[in-house]
């Protein structure tokens, strides 16, 4: 039996908690309930638009003929696109929305959840109240060390999702209710302690207050204030363009002001209003970059911006695109990024000659680009506003095409050295009316190419492989590595001779593993296979072929396959 004392004091403890937690929850929920701009579904692309890539948009299993429900789960839908909840819940060629998509912090890889209606793997069981936490709080079913509650990890932009009225979180809920349940166990997060103690984060969530609230201004337009709406709550557009502070919240002053993306070398440039952002461009222009996936003349959007706008903003109304665009146009954080020069300096020796013998062919003599094909660099804001991380990652890694079957960007990682990139960035982001200062160094390159992500493509090539025996002779599909062949992602077709054929989706693990689900003969079943990679320790320019074996589900099916790899060159 237990002393008083200690009795007690466990009592104590347990008072405690509650009251910080309450305290907490007080502090990130605010008083006032946010209000939502009446903004119709409209027309929400099933398919991706034309001439842009993007996965068709996960449809329910079958609508209610009560039409007040049928209108509830539509504006769910049309909410979970504008959130691209799809996209980050969703490996490329899995299930929708069960999970298993890592995201890297400096404390470990974080594994988006099955949020599929299953009721055992996914949120099937989830009460309304229970679904309301997740979205306004932060907050999960279940516990840490007992008492304290499940708090989600930041990278979970529930800080925005918080302004979501009532009814639009239950509408959300009621279109992830209709969706085909997915039998898959959500991937266990791989967070170094005591980061993987969520308990801590208790600690964050007080130094670091939300508000629920969208603070419209007296003089907007209603077209102004919806668009405040779809940035500042669904689109999250903060979570990116905002800079995190050392507990990794968002800081308030800072938002849409750009900032870094945790362990990535991406860089999400300022888009507020002011001369350092998107306040210069018209819009026009603007509207072309969210809607249509950018044109010449204004640049396309790359890195993880890409995804944004193929599977979410050019599947919205263009009306609500447009309203974005008016909202970001009056934008202004209250601290702005510093203006960076205009420089009349000679680009790093060597620039020149290195653009004309690895880029020109594509980009232009003058960097122009190529209608459709190859993004201008003349005149590309998104080269030189804000640090060079951007376009230094994406000559590092290269980049899947602009539009599909068109060409890829090549990457460099292992053909030019640091001092080489240092030069050739230097030069562009200085040429043509591009007007950065000349400010990279061979210690920049250094420090980001063990965060740049390689894009190649999977192809039969030399390949040998067999599928359940029978000899596999066509293979595609893709392989994205983020630093090191223990984070990737890979999404892959294989088939046999015989008929067989297999479609693959999963993310690396530590231990050289393959994580993810396998589709064969319709049934989809999750699988762990052995993976090592060829022809390089790490990076994914070195590599010359990925193996992957190991069985596919409960059929006694096997894989046995060497996959050659083709990286773009120039």
């Amino acid at each position: 039996m237990p002393s008083v004392d200690i009795m007690r004091h466990k009592r104590i403890l347990l008072l405690a908690a509650g009251i910080v937690s309450f305290g907490t929850l007080w502090l990130v929920s605010g008083v006032a309930q946010p209000v939502t701009p009446t903004t119709s579904p409209g027309n929400i692309a099933i398919l991706p638009p034309a001439g842009m890539a993007g996965d068709p948009v996960a449809q329910p299993v079958k609508m209610p003929s009560n039409p007040a429900q049928a209108a509830l789960i539509r504006r769910g839908e049309y909410l979970a696109v504008a959130g691209d909840c799809q996209y980050c819940h969703s490996l490329p060629g899995g299930t929708p929305y069960a999970g298993g998509v890592p995201l890297q912090t400096p404390f470990g890889a974080i594994f988006s959840p099955n949020i599929t209606p299953d009721k055992t793997y996914g949120i099937g069981s989830y009460s309304n109240a229970q679904f309301w936490n997740v979205l306004h709080r932060g907050i999960s079913p279940g516990h840490s060390l007992l008492v304290f509650p499940h708090y989600l990890y930041p990278v979970m932009p529930w800080q925005n999702f918080n302004k979501l009225s009532r009814h639009d979180v239950m509408a959300i809920k009621a279109y992830l209710d209709s969706l085909p349940p997915a039998p898959i166990k959500s991937r266990a997060n791989e967070m170094a302690f005591p980061f993987n103690v969520r308990a801590g984060q208790l600690a964050l969530r007080i130094l670091s207050p939300t508000s629920t609230k969208i603070h419209y201004g007296a003089s907007w337009s209603p077209q102004v204030r919806n668009g405040a709406f779809l940035v500042e709550a669904l689109a999250h557009c903060s979570a990116c363009h905002g800079q995190r502070n050392i507990i990794l919240m968002v800081k308030p002053k800072r938002n849409l002001a750009g900032g870094q993306i945790l362990a990535q070398s991406w860089y999400p440039p300022d888009i507020s209003s002011s001369k350092t952002g998107i306040g210069a461009w018209s819009p026009d222009v603007l509207f072309n970059y969210l809607h249509h996936d950018g044109a010449l003349g204004a640049g396309a959007p790359f890195g993880p911006m890409k995804a944004v706008v193929e599977d979410s903003l050019s599947r919205l109304p263009a009306s609500d695109v447009h309203d974005i665009v008016a909202y970001l146009q009056t934008a202004s954080p209250k601290e702005q990024s510093a203006i960076p020069p205009a420089t009349a300096a000679a680009p790093t020796a060597g620039g020149a000659a290195l653009y004309y013998q690895n880029c020109a062919r594509c980009h232009g003599a003058q960097g122009q680009g190529l209608a459709n094909n190859f993004p201008n660099l003349a005149g590309n804001q998104a080269l030189w506003n804000g640090p060079a991380d951007n376009l230094i990652s994406m000559i590092l890694g290269g980049y899947k095409p602009w539009h599909p079957a068109q060409s890829s960007m090549p990457e460099f990682n292992q053909k030019l050295s640091d001092t080489q990139i240092a030069a050739l960035a230097n030069y562009v982001r200085t040429s043509w009316g591009n007007k950065a200062p000349v400010d990279v160094t061979a210690a920049d390159v250094s420090a980001l190419r063990p965060l740049a992500s390689d894009w190649v493509e999977l192809s039969t090539g030399d390949t040998q492989a067999t599928l359940n025996g029978a000899v596999v002779d066509d293979i595609s599909g893709t392989l994205q590595l983020f630093g090191n062949p223990d984070n990737c992602i890979v999404s892959a077709h294989l088939a046999s001779s015989a008929g067989t054929a297999v479609d693959l989706s999963g993310a690396c693990s530590p231990g050289g593993h393959l994580a993810g689900f396998a589709t064969l003969a319709g049934k989809t079943v999750p699988v762990t296979l052995t993976l090592r990679m060829e022809g390089a320790a790490a990076g994914g320019s070195g590599l010359s072929g990925v193996l992957l074996s190991g069985p596919l589900g409960s059929q006694h099916e096997t894989l046995n396959a060497r996959i050659a790899l083709i990286s773009p060159t120039a």
